[in-house]
């Protein structure tokens, strides 16, 4: 092999070794404590909605602002800002899967995706009925 190939093929490798690193730590979830510690790094969180707690979201006032509380994996409770819209049907999830940083007591998420089975629990109770009326 030519020394240009070889050099090349190290390069794209020690490439490809960040990359992935760089997401395969983006994946672990984490707790609020964590990303308080580190409040530069981002970190994927995920936890139970808070229902009890008061939910934000006015779009004719700032549709870019919503928050809420979530419970993370360690109990801790904190308020969550997100600058994406409320989804549909979010006060109906049960978990909630984040990305984003630590902000003092406040954690601003990037990305939140609900996670509501309820959805599947009406499906399967649906059939469990189907199958006992036959």
């Amino acid at each position: 092999m030519k020394p240009k190939v070889i050099v090349l093929l190290v390069i794209l490798s020690v490439a490809i070794g960040y990359i992935m690193s760089t997401y395969m730590g983006a994946t672990e979830s984490s707790t609020f404590a964590d990303a308080e510690n580190h409040p530069d790094d981002t970190y994927h969180i995920t936890g139970f909605l808070v229902k009890d707690k008061p939910m934000e979201y006015d779009p004719i006032k700032d549709p870019n602002y919503f928050s809420f509380y979530l419970k993370d994996d360690d109990g801790a409770i904190r308020k969550v800002i997100s600058s994406d819209p409320k989804q549909q049907d979010f006060e109906r999830a049960e978990k909630v899967n984040m990305y984003g940083h630590a902000d003092g007591d406040v954690f601003r998420a990037t990305k939140v995706i609900p996670k509501c089975p309820s959805k599947y629990k009406d499906e399967q109770i649906n059939k469990e009925v189907q199958a006992s009326r036959s």
